[in-house]
């Protein structure tokens, strides 16, 4: 009896401390997210100077084909190819916002008037967002691929491999929506209050 008297008595004396400590470093821990505002930043910066390339690459192109003055099937193929390829660069340049929108939410707060399909709650919603914008940049990628073919260049490897890559994130987006999110509160029914 004595000793668990003593035993306890220790326990009680030690759990304060060590739960001042363990507040304290959790403390110190909470000012080290705001690191990722340098990862919002740089992720901004970088999908702005994709759009202005973009952009820019769009207004060269219809400058050129103004000075030249006419119209030929050569110039047909290089629009296509070059609305393609700023295609490419918007889309890539909307992952890179939504990763920065997400982190944004993620690290410092979630009060933002945004769209739903832009709004993040945890890591998994930003997974989701991002893998389904990967499928489409991917299928922009390979539609490049199919309008400059030359005739010479075996697409079957290319698109079979740009293909399993989609049928996988597809897969792991089904799987992620089937397990339960861990973590949340399942939502119950409401009860009735027992007559007393």
């Amino acid at each position: 009896m004595a000793r668990t008297e003593d035993t306890t008595s220790a326990t009680y004396e030690t759990h304060p401390a060590g739960a001042s400590m363990a507040q304290r470093l959790l403390g110190r821990l909470r000012h080290a997210r705001y690191l990722f505002s340098l990862a919002v930043v740089s992720t901004l910066l970088a999908a702005a100077l994709v759009m202005v390339y973009g952009t820019v690459q769009i207004v060269a192109f219809v400058v050129e084909l103004v000075r030249h003055g006419s119209i030929s099937n050569q110039w047909g193929a290089e629009l296509r190819l070059t609305v393609i390829e700023v295609v490419d660069l918007f889309l890539i340049g909307t992952v890179l916002f939504v990763i920065a929108v997400g982190l944004y939410q993620l690290f410092f707060t979630s009060m933002m008037p945004l769209p739903r399909w832009l709004l993040v709650h945890d890591v998994s919603d930003l997974e989701r967002k991002l893998i389904g914008l990967v499928i489409t940049v991917l299928s922009v990628v390979f539609l490049g691929q199919i309008v400059t073919w030359d005739g010479q260049r075996d697409l079957l490897g290319f698109g079979g491999g740009i293909g399993a890559v989609i049928a996988a994130l597809t897969l792991f987006l089904r799987r992620e929506r089937r397990t339960p999110p861990q973590g949340r509160d399942q939502e119950q029914p409401p009860t009735r209050p027992t007559p007393t």
